[in-house]
């Protein structure tokens, strides 16, 4: 009995030692430095498109690869509720190059971004040059099947003095 009951505990401790060891490298391999301490599990729908949305604002303004940005993260019907933009990946390209064209150093200074479900809302500042007080802009997007099928945008132009010290960011 004293046997079998030694045999039981080692086997237990073996098992133990296997399952914390396990743990260990798992946890070791998912935030690792040389993955700069990220963790590797599979990206959810709603991380995908929250990097998909800032991926191509950075890409068509930032990088003035507009059309780049449309062919990679827009599905084949784009909605636009931008009254300066027409519906389609085509009027996109054409309002982002004409404005990039206008103001070569525009830029977006991504500050959040954050989703639900199929929406994804990207908060930014946005400057024309380096004079430009600049806007706080929220740009909207809906996804289907991980592409952009439908935008919406909010624009608040940063004012020379407020009401409060806090800032629009």
């Amino acid at each position: 009995m004293k046997t079998s009951v030694s045999r039981r505990q080692a086997a237990l401790a073996a098992v133990g030692a296997i399952t914390a060891v396990t743990l260990t490298v798992a946890g070791t391999a998912s935030a690792s430095p040389e993955s700069g301490g990220r963790d590797h599990r599979p990206e959810s729908q709603v991380q995908h498109n929250e990097r998909v949305a800032v991926a191509f604002l950075d890409l068509a303004f930032n990088k003035k690869q507009p059309q780049a940005a449309a062919d990679r993260y827009v599905g084949a019907r784009f909605i636009q509720h931008n009254p300066l933009s027409a519906d389609g990946t085509k009027p996109f390209v054409e309002y982002v190059t004409w404005r990039t064209t206008l103001s070569p150093e525009l830029k977006f200074d991504f500050k959040r971004v954050f989703g639900e479900k199929n929406l994804v809302a990207v908060h930014y500042k946005r400057t024309y040059d380096a004079t430009d007080r600049g806007a706080a802009v929220m740009d909207i997007f809906r996804f289907a099947k991980g592409k952009i099928v439908e935008h919406w945008d909010v624009i608040q132009d940063i004012p020379e003095t407020s009401a409060n010290d806090n800032t629009m960011f």
